[in-house]
Formats: structure tokens, sequence, C-alpha cells
């Protein structure tokens, strides 16, 4: 039990003195004072220099590593938490990376188990996120002991690290802390069991995927598309038809992430039976969330797919085609170039007398690359009749890719030539 003398601490807190209170964070003799100023240094977040946030975040972590009193290390380790998560995980870099000279004694690799069982949520905290970086499955035992820890930052962690050893023997163990009562843990839970990858880890996420909670199912369908396989994708079109909008462009975002991880050499032939797939399925707003996605500020790969798959479920008879038009219309001069072909050559297909007239507007614009324009013209030219050399010539050679894999191998193969001559 901590005495009541500290509270002058308080006063140096109050009035920003921060240099004083990393003094005796570090230098006081008695173990209540150096905790207490750890607990305030923690609050101190904002007002000070970044010189002197740093040298705040140095005592943290030489407390936490080197500190004789446990209560003392896991006041410095909430402290650090608190104030910067990134911090925290620098701490953890340090302890778990270190050679063993610079790793504290209550931290070595054979003893850091033990400390799961530590009476300190911070120390438990510490040594479950160190276990997952040192990468000895002999750990999941112990990490999955901590599953029910009354910590919430515990069990995430604990979670975490059995995703990253990716010992298949967990998998029941986290498929139960799908339904734990913290978001965090849940997440943490999905995204494991998506590391770990096999067909009861797939199996395990199905029950989530259907929950009767929205955001359990958003989480369980939020990782389905880290698998590098077609496995999940009956789970995914189920998402698509969810009758909550956020949980549709959950699933719709993990079947484009799905696409992205799909091996190379077999990317034809996933695209192909997801297409057919989608088309059998007739989601209600597919199109409608791909629009949404695309609207965003997505990556390359997110907005390469869903371009493309955006082009196998629009037609003249979709019931946003004008809106798709426009989306690819603009994307003609997407920054990333296989993203614009993908519109270009998605565009090549569309019928409609209002798309010619769209396309020849948007070529007049002085706000479009040339790139750009010349995609537009040769579109143009496209749904009038053949268009001319100049025009395929100009629009940028690649039209006609079905996938990133066709481009990247028709690109090579062009490389390999230009280099023969």
């Amino acid at each position: 039990m901590l005495d009541d003398d500290t509270t002058f601490l308080y006063d140096l807190a109050r009035n920003s003195e921060e240099l004083q209170l990393i003094e005796y964070l570090t230098g006081a003799e008695k173990p209540m004072i150096r905790h207490r100023a750890a607990e305030l240094l923690g609050g101190l977040t904002t007002g000070t220099s970044p010189e002197v946030q740093e040298r705040i975040t140095r005592a943290l972590h030489r407390t936490a590593k080197a500190d004789d009193s446990d209560a003392v290390r896991a006041a410095a380790i909430d402290a650090l938490y608190l104030r910067n998560e990134d911090s925290l995980e620098s701490l953890i870099d340090a302890v778990t990376e270190g050679d063993i000279d610079d790793t504290p004694a209550w931290m070595r690799t054979e003893r850091v188990t033990d400390w799961l069982e530590s009476d300190h949520a911070e120390l438990r905290l510490i040594a479950a996120a160190a276990l997952g970086r040192i990468g000895d499955r002999a750990a999941t035992e112990p990490l999955v002991g901590v599953f029910d820890d009354p910590d919430v930052r515990v069990r995430a962690r604990a979670v975490q690290s059995c995703g990253q050893l990716g010992d298949p023997r967990c998998v029941d163990a986290l498929a139960a802390r799908l339904t734990d009562g913290h978001d965090q843990v849940r997440r943490e839970a999905a995204a494991a069991l998506a590391s770990i990858g096999t067909e009861s880890a797939l199996q395990a996420l199905a029950p989530a995927a259907r929950s009767d909670s929205e955001a359990v199912r958003r989480i369980a369908l939020g990782e389905l598309g880290r698998f590098e396989t077609l496995e999940p994708l009956p789970l995914l079109l189920e998402g698509l038809d969810d009758s909550d909008e956020l949980v549709r462009r959950t699933a719709t975002r993990s079947l484009l992430e799905l696409l992205a991880n799909a091996p190379s050499d077999s990317s034809h032939d996933v695209r192909n039976e997801v297409a057919s797939a989608v088309m059998s399925a007739t989601p209600p707003d597919l199109v409608s969330q791909l629009l949404t996605i695309l609207g965003g500020n997505q990556p390359d790969y997110i907005r390469r797919n869903a371009t493309w798959l955006l082009g196998q479920v629009v037609d003249s008879e979709t019931a946003r085609l004008q809106d798709a038009q426009t989306t690819l219309v603009e994307a003609l001069d997407d920054p990333d170039d296989i993203t614009a072909k993908f519109a270009m050559s998605t565009l090549s297909e569309l019928e409609g007398a209002n798309l010619l007239v769209r396309l020849r507007r948007y070529a007049e614009r002085d706000d479009i690359s040339a790139a750009a324009r010349s995609r537009a013209e040769f579109v143009c030219q496209k749904l009038e009749g053949s268009p001319s050399r100049t025009a395929v010539t100009n629009a940028v050679e690649v039209t006609y890719v079905s996938d990133p894999a066709d481009y990247t191998a028709k690109k090579r193969e062009r490389d390999i030539e230009s280099a023969d001559e």
C-alpha cells in the first residue's frame, strides 16, 4: 500500500515541472515516490516541448527495464501505454531484440512465461507481447492460459501473439475469443485465425461471419480477405447480401483483398471464379459498394481490383450505370497506371450514347493528363468502331488486360524483348 506522502509530486505535475518528476522517477529512494512519479508522467502528454517529451519516454523506458520494484516497473509500462502506444512498442522491441546484456533480468527469454502469472497486468502485457515476437511455439499454451485475463490489454496481446506464432493448436481457443466482450480482443482473434490460415481456422471464423452481432460479422468478414485461397468466398458472398450496409461494405473490401492476395500463377483462374460466383449470387448493391470504395482514399491494389470488379458487374441494366460511368471515366486519369487501364478496358465494353458524350466532354477538359485524354479518345473510337493505330498507340498499349497478373506478364515480356533488341 502506498503512503500518502507523495502529494508534492502533484504540485510538480500541475506546474509542469517534468524534469523534476523525471529526477524523482529515476533517483528517489522510496518505491512509492518513483511509482507516483511514473503515474504522473504518464498523464503529461501535452504542453511540453518534443525534447522534454522524449526525455520522459526514455526515463520511463529505463524504469520499466531496470527498476527493482515490480510495482514501479508496472507503473512505468502503464505510463508508456497512456502516453503513446508507439512508446510501448519500442519497449517491447528493446526487450525482445536486445542482446542478453541489454535485456532486463525479469524479461530474459527463459522467464518470460513466468511473468504471465505476475500480479501486475502491465508486466503480463509486456510478456504476452514479447512471446509473440520471440516466436517460440512452446509459448502457445501459456499464452492461451491468459486468454481470459481480466485485463483486456493482456487478452488482446496474448491473442495477437498466438496469431504471430501461427500455431494451429490454438484455433479453438481463438474461436472462443470471437465472442469476447471487447471489440479489440474480437478483432485480434479474427486476425489471428486469418494469420493461421488453415481450413480449421476458416471454419472457426464461419460462425462469427454469421453472428447475430453486426460488429462481430464485420470483424470476421474483415479478416477473410487475408486468406490466399478461395475457401472464404462463400462466406464473403453471404456478406455481400447482409442486411447491414457496413457489413456489406466490409465483405466487398475483403473480396478485393482476396483478389489481391491470390497467388500470381493462379490469379486469372481466381478472378474468373470470383466473377462467376458474384454474377450468380447477384448481390443487391455491389456496384454501390464498389463506387463508395473507389470514392475513398484507397491504396493502389484496392483501386485496381475494385475497378476490375466493377467492370465485371456493371452493364447497361445496372441501376447506377451513370454513376459507374462517371467513376470509370474519372479513373482514366488515376495516378495508378494499371487502374487507369482497367477503367479504359471496362469503358470500351460498355454501351450507350450518353457514355460517348461524357467521354468527349472529358477529353476536352484542361485539367486531365495527356495520357487520360488519349485513353478517352481511344474508348470513343472503340465505341464508334475500330480505333485508329494512332489512338491505340497513344492509349498506352495494354487495353484488354483481364487482371494485374496479365498486365505484369505482358509488361515483362515487352521488357525482355526490348532488352534483346
